[in-house]
């Protein structure tokens, strides 16, 4: 998981990224903006409808958070990002989902 200085925390954070641009891949829907921040910032906003179990949501968490982490030097440096996964992304291994994101991050121009 990325350190707390990396992440999106506040409710009006994230309700302020989502007025952004947005991104659909195959297994998440990406809303970024920019800000004046100096590092890159991320946040994961997940369902409980979608994912009904506690143990599917941290498994998504976990997938999307390592697969960003792998991103995270890549990323410039005033982007916020916000992820929603789609209940796709249950199935799959990690690699699959970091090729889908870095994919979906480099059609946009942001890698």
């Amino acid at each position: 998981m990325l350190p707390r200085f990396q992440r999106l925390n506040l409710k009006t954070d994230f309700k302020w990224v989502t007025t952004g641009k947005k991104i659909e891949t195959k297994f998440t829907r990406i809303f970024f903006k920019n800000g004046d921040n100096v590092l890159p910032r991320l946040g994961i906003a997940l369902s409980g409808k979608v994912f009904r179990k506690a143990t599917q949501r941290n498994r998504v968490k976990r997938l999307i958070s390592q697969a960003f982490a792998c991103l995270y030097n890549l990323l410039p440096g005033h982007i916020n990002i916000v992820v929603l996964p789609k209940s796709e992304v249950i199935g799959v291994k990690s690699p699959e989902v970091l090729l889908d994101l870095e994919k979906g991050l480099k059609n946009e121009k942001i890698l």
